[in-house]
């Protein structure tokens, strides 16, 4: 792939096909973004507009990670940073990134995270306020739901405070490593309602995706290959989630499973890998009955199920009702 100046480079063809592509394909009211630039990808010639959204050359490549702690401390705005995932324990390798959780007291602009390169390596930045930090330290119980405030608890009970200029980080993690909190955010975190829906989610793709395998539609036939780039790693967090596991990413449950289940992990490898696709969908079917195990496994051919609207207080006993409710519906 390369990008061509109009009329700068490329052969007469090229030139020529840039030229009638900008005047007969510009989409209309976006004539002011364009510049006379193109992508050259194979035989085909894409316009590129201006940039909408903007990024920055990264500031703190060739800073250490102390030393990009030590600029965000030396900020008055700055309340704490924590250090979490490998670079908090000691067990960088290579490829490790650095994750730094920070807290403003003031937020200027609405930051949530920043990626950058921090001393060669990826660099993931995440940002809270100080009024965050005050309000889970004023309850009683995790919140039910709340992914920010899962990720920050989690984050102060295995991270590393670097810089706590008011102290609160170190209230807050005295709290929420207290027993009782760390058994409510686990229970938050394997709720029977989280079950259900990868319960549910893996079901009902598996059931969409042999529907379109049965075609020979083209078109639908590639939906089979999307739908499998995204249902098959619901396949592997589902495993996590019918075993009442918090889920703590890819490589734990690989590390889990290489201890615990290697056949469901060479299965599951095998299943990524495949190319052929009506043996992928075996695959996948396979892994799937294999990680919905624990919760009664896939569902019977034709079977008819629900998806229902749940909370903290969902009880299997819900699809039941919901279940005999339809069937009032459609019966005699």
């Amino acid at each position: 792939m390369s990008v061509l100046e109009d009329g700068s480079s490329g052969n007469q063809h090229t030139r020529a096909t840039t030229s009638a592509y900008s005047l007969t394909q510009r989409p209309r009211g976006v004539k002011r973004n364009f510049k006379k630039r193109f992508c050259e990808c194979g035989d085909l010639i894409y316009p590129i507009c201006e940039k909408m959204f903007a990024t920055t050359p990264p500031l703190t490549e060739n800073l250490t990670l102390d030393q990009v702690i030590g600029r965000l401390a030396g900020h008055a705005a700055v309340d704490g940073v924590v250090i979490m995932g490998s670079a908090s324990t000691g067990a960088l390798n290579p490829t490790s990134d650095y994750d730094l959780f920070v807290v403003m007291s003031a937020m200027p602009e609405p930051l949530h995270m920043v990626l950058t390169t921090i001393e060669g390596r990826l660099g993931e930045v995440y940002f809270t306020t100080t009024v965050e930090i005050d309000r889970i330290q004023a309850l009683d119980r995790p919140t039910y739901g709340d992914a920010n405030e899962t990720v920050a608890i989690l984050w102060l009970q295995t991270g590393q405070i670097v810089f706590d200029r008011s102290g609160r980080l170190d209230r807050l993690r005295r709290k929420v490593q207290a027993k009782p909190w760390l058994d409510m955010a686990r229970a938050n975190e394997t709720m029977t309602a989280d079950i259900y829906a990868y319960w549910w989610k893996i079901n009902y793709n598996l059931r969409q995706t042999r529907r379109m395998l049965a075609s020979d539609d083209p078109v639908y036939l590639m939906a089979v290959d999307i739908r499998l780039l995204y249902s098959l790693p619901e396949v592997f967090v589902g495993y996590a989630r019918a075993r009442r596991m918090p889920w703590r990413g890819e490589k734990e449950l690989i590390r889990y499973l290489q201890q615990h289940d290697q056949a469901f992990l060479n299965l599951f490898r095998l299943s990524i890998a495949e190319t052929d696709r009506a043996h992928k969908v075996a695959l996948y079917e396979q892994a799937g009955a294999l990680a919905l195990a624990p919760v009664g496994g896939l569902w019977p051919p034709e079977a008819t199920g629900v998806q229902i609207r749940t909370d903290p207080a969902f009880q299997p006993m819900q699809i039941e009702h919901a279940l005999a409710f339809w069937q009032s519906l459609v019966g005699d």
